[in-house]
C-alpha cells in the first residue's frame, strides 16, 4: 500500500464528506479514499471571488456523475461578507467554507469530514503564524472534531504523480497565483526561496507544529489546573500565558502574542495594565485577574435622602474618607477597578460630593448621614473581615504563647461554633494546627463528621494536612488571609487543590492579608532576634 494509502485505511468501508475543490490534492484524496474502500459524500463551496468559479463547480459536478457520488453544492458572495464584518477575504473563506461542511454534514447524518491538507499546508500555515505573531506555532491540527486531515505529512508533488498515473485530471485555480493574498506569497516565493537552501523545510515546519502542538495540550491542561484562588505570581510565565489565552478563546476574542505577553505579565507582577485587542476590545489585567466581561456592580436599592441624586461619575467628583478628601478616580484607581467598569459603578452624591461608591463591598463617605446606611450596606467591610478578625486574635494569643501565630474558626449559618490556635509546642505534637483543631471540635458539636455547610476561617493559608482534612470533612468553603511562603515539601493549599478532588471546596484568599503576614513576620523576627527564646 502506497504511503497515500496508508492514512486512509481507518475509513474503509466507512461514510465519509469530502470537502472537493477539484484542486488536485482534494481530486487525489477522493480518488485514494475510492481505492481504499470508503464512501464517499462530496461537498463543494463556490467562493464566487472569480467570474468563472461556477466553471469549478461545474467540473466537480461532473467528477461525481462519473463515479456515481453524492454531492452538496454551496458558495457565498465570500468578498461581500469580508467587506460587512471587516474580516479578511481569507478569514470569510475559510468560515464560510467550514460552516458549510458542518452544516452539510449533520445534514446527510455524517460524523467524519476529510480535507486535503497536505505538509506544505501546514508549511505555510506555520510560517504565517509565526509572522502574524501567534502565541503559538501549532499550525493545522490533524484532528478537530469531527473534522480530519489525513494527509497533512503527504507532499502535493507525491498526489500529482500518484493523479498521473491514474490519468485523473484536476482544476487549477488561477486565484491560487495572486500574491495578493499572503498564504499565496508565502506558496509561490518565500517558501520556495527558503527551500532551495532548507530542502526539509516542509518536514521541519510540520515536526515543530506536531511538537508544538504536543505542547500546548500539556501546558493548556496545566494551565486549566490552576484554581480561581491561586496566587498567580507562583505560576510559571509559560502557563501564564496558556492560561490567558484560554480565557480570551473563550471569550471570542482575537489575539496575538504580543497581547498575550503583555495580560500575563501583568498577571505574574501583580499590575494593572489595559490592553487592547484587534477590533477595538479592550481587556484589564487588575487585582490579580484578568477582566473580560462587564461586571454586575452593586444597585442602592435602600431609602436614602431626597438631596442625593443617584448616578454614574462625573468629572471633579470627590469623596470624604478617614484619611481625608480623595478624587473618586484615584480611589477607583486604588481599588483596581477596571477602566473599562468606572464609569458603570452607581454613585449617590449630592453635588460633586459623593456619599456612597457601589463597589463590592460598599464605600460611604466618613461623614455621610448613619442613619441612612442599612444593615449589611453600611460598614464597607469585605465579607468574612469580621470573622477573620477573631481568627487574627486567637493568632496573636498563639504568638505571645510562643506558637506559630495562626488562628482558626469554624462558622456555620452565620454562627461562629468552633475556634482555635495553634498549640504543636504546648502540646509536643507538630500535627496540632488551628485548622484541624477547629473542625474537630466543629464536628463534635455538629454531632457529624461533615461540613458541608460551614466555613473553614484561617489566617494562612493551610498546609496539605489541613486541606486535607478540610476535603474529608467535606467543608463548603476555605478562607484564608496571609499566604503561605514557607510550605515545606508537601506544598499548600494552591499546590493541591489543582489535583481532581472528589470534593472542592470554594477558596477565598487574601482577607485581612496584610494584618495576618505582619503578626507571622513580627513573630519570627522576634525569633531570630532572640533565639533563646525559641
Amino acid at each position: 500500500m502506497t504511503p497515500l494509502l496508508l492514512p486512509l485505511r481507518r475509513f474503509a468501508g466507512k461514510e465519509v464528506l469530502l470537502a472537493l475543490s477539484g484542486g488536485a490534492d482534494s481530486v487525489g484524496l477522493l480518488r485514494a479514499l475510492q481505492e481504499v474502500g470508503a464512501t464517499v459524500t462530496v461537498a463543494h463551496f463556490d467562493h464566487r471571488l472569480r467570474p468563472d468559479s461556477g466553471d469549478d463547480a461545474a467540473w466537480v459536478e461532473a467528477l461525481c456523475k462519473e463515479f456515481r457520488l453524492a454531492l452538496a453544492l454551496g458558495g457565498a458572495d465570500v468578498a461581500g461578507v469580508a467587506r460587512a464584518r471587516g474580516w479578511t477575504v481569507e478569514q470569510a473563506a475559510r468560515t464560510l467554507r467550514y460552516t458549510f461542511l458542518a452544516q452539510t454534514a449533520r445534514q446527510r447524518t455524517l460524523n467524519t469530514i476529510l480535507t486535503a491538507h497536505t505538509r506544505g499546508d501546514q508549511a505555510e500555515t506555520v510560517l504565517h503564524q509565526l509572522l502574524r505573531g501567534e502565541h503559538a506555532l501549532t499550525g493545522i491540527a490533524p484532528v478537530s472534531g469531527h473534522l480530519v486531515r489525513p494527509w497533512l505529512n503527504v507532499e502535493r508533488s507525491d498526489i500529482e504523480a500518484y493523479l498521473c498515473q491514474l490519468g485523473q485530471g484536476w482544476r487549477e485555480d488561477a486565484s491560487n497565483l495572486d500574491r495578493a493574498f499572503t498564504r499565496n506569497w508565502l506558496r509561490h516565493d518565500v517558501l520556495p526561496n527558503l527551500r532551495s537552501r532548507f530542502p526539509s523545510l516542509h518536514a521541519v515546519l510540520a515536526r515543530l507544529a506536531a511538537w508544538q502542538a504536543e505542547d500546548e495540550a500539556l501546558l493548556g491542561a496545566l494551565a486549566s489546573s490552576v484554581p480561581p484562588h491561586a496566587s498567580l505570581e507562583r505560576e510559571s510565565p509559560a502557563v501564564l500565558r496558556r492560561l490567558v489565552a484560554q480565557q480570551l478563546r473563550g471569550a471570542r476574542l482575537d489575539f496575538h502574542a504580543d497581547h498575550v505577553e503583555r495580560l500575563s505579565g501583568a498577571l505574574r507582577e501583580g499590575n494593572t495594565r489595559h490592553v487592547t485587542l484587534p477590533g477595538g476590545r479592550d481587556v484589564t489585567v487588575t487585582g490579580g485577574a484578568l477582566h473580560l466581561t462587564s461586571v454586575e456592580w452593586p444597585i442602592p436599592d435602600f431609602a436614602f435622602p431626597a438631596s442625593w441624586e443617584r448616578r454614574h461619575r462625573r468629572p471633579g467628583d470627590r469623596i470624604r474618607l478617614g484619611g481625608g478628601t480623595r478624587k473618586l478616580s484615584d480611589l477607583l484607581s486604588d481599588r483596581k477597578v477596571p477602566r473599562a467598569e468606572r464609569d458603570r459603578i452607581w454613585l449617590l452624591c449630592e453635588g460633586e460630593r459623593v456619599q456612597w461608591i457601589g463597589l463590592r463591598p460598599p464605600v460611604w463617605a466618613s461623614d455621610s448621614d448613619a442613619e441612612f446606611r442599612p444593615a449589611g450596606l453600611g460598614g464597607g467591610e469585605a465579607p468574612w473581615w469580621t470573622e477573620m478578625g477573631e481568627a487574627l486574635g486567637l493568632a496573636a494569643q498563639a504568638a505571645v504563647a510562643g506558637e506559630v501565630p495562626v488562628g482558626a474558626l469554624v462558622v456555620y449559618h452565620g454562627q461562629v461554633i468552633a475556634s482555635a490556635r495553634n498549640t504543636s509546642r504546648q502540646d509536643g505534637d507538630m500535627t496540632r494546627h488551628a485548622e484541624l483543631l477547629a473542625l474537630q471540635r466543629a464536628s463534635q458539636i455538629l454531632r457529624t463528621p461533615y461540613l458541608n455547610d460551614c466555613t473553614l476561617v484561617v489566617t494562612l493559608e493551610p498546609c496539605l494536612m489541613c486541606y486535607g482534612a478540610a476535603v474529608e470533612s467535606r467543608i463548603g468553603e476555605i478562607v484564608f488571609g496571609a499566604d503561605n511562603p514557607k510550605l515545606g515539601a508537601l506544598g499548600g493549599l494552591s499546590d493541591v487543590s489543582r489535583a481532581p478532588w472528589s470534593h472542592r471546596p470554594r477558596i477565598t484568599r487574601g482577607v485581612r492579608a496584610r494584618e495576618a503576614s505582619a503578626l507571622l513576620h513580627s513573630f519570627f523576627l522576634d525569633r531570630r532576634q532572640n533565639p533563646q527564646e525559641s
